[in-house]
């Protein structure tokens, strides 16, 4: 495929990146797992089968386990009983979220501009609470994880890695918006 490129480029057409293989990132692809790179993580974790390959450099920095809820923190306790989350009502965990999100976006934004804020709101524990933040180019990420990575928040010490998620239609199984005051301010993984 580059040497076609490269003939293409040759004979004065047009540059363009040759296309992926036809089945990269799907579940007919068995080289490479599909959930790594949707989300940057895998349930099964080192375990998995399929290659996890982790950037040396992105625009997009995950924070594993950073937003945290009543519910989230009683299911790190016991996987199977999500319940515990029904204590508290939507109003007080949408509160909970808007008090994370008024807090550390600005603290990501000191870094640069920051293109997208996603916060993983799933049980899952290979999903819980990670904070997804894709900034404008890889130099500002890379501040950024010097930044973050190692710093102490809300008693829990960041981990900070790159990671392959760009495109977040395909990452994100169900999408709940957050606007107020008719200005779509950021997106929560469910």
């Amino acid at each position: 495929m580059l040497d076609q490129a490269e003939s293409q480029l040759e004979n004065g057409g047009p540059w363009k990146n040759p296309d992926a293989p036809k089945d990269y990132g799907t579940e007919k692809d068995k080289a490479n797992c599909p959930f790594f790179l949707k989300t940057g993580a895998c349930r099964f974790r080192d375990r998995c089968s399929r290659k996890h390959d982790h950037p040396t450099s992105s625009t997009t920095l995950m924070v594993r386990g950073m937003f945290v809820t009543f519910g989230m923190e009683q299911s790190r306790r016991d996987d199977y009983d999500t319940d515990a989350s029904l204590e508290y009502s939507e109003e007080e965990m949408l509160q909970q979220f808007l008090d994370f999100y008024e807090d550390a976006l600005p603290e990501f934004k000191n870094a640069g501009r920051v293109v997208q804020f996603k916060v993983s709101c799933n049980f899952e524990p290979h999903l819980r609470g990670n904070v997804y933040v894709q900034y404008d180019t890889e130099e500002k990420c890379r501040e950024a994880f010097m930044m973050f990575n190692g710093r102490w928040y809300a008693g829990r010490q960041l981990q900070c890695e790159f990671c392959p998620v760009t495109r977040w239609k395909t990452a994100i199984c169900g999408k709940e918006s957050i606007s107020l005051n008719n200005k779509l301010y950021f997106s929560i993984f469910m």
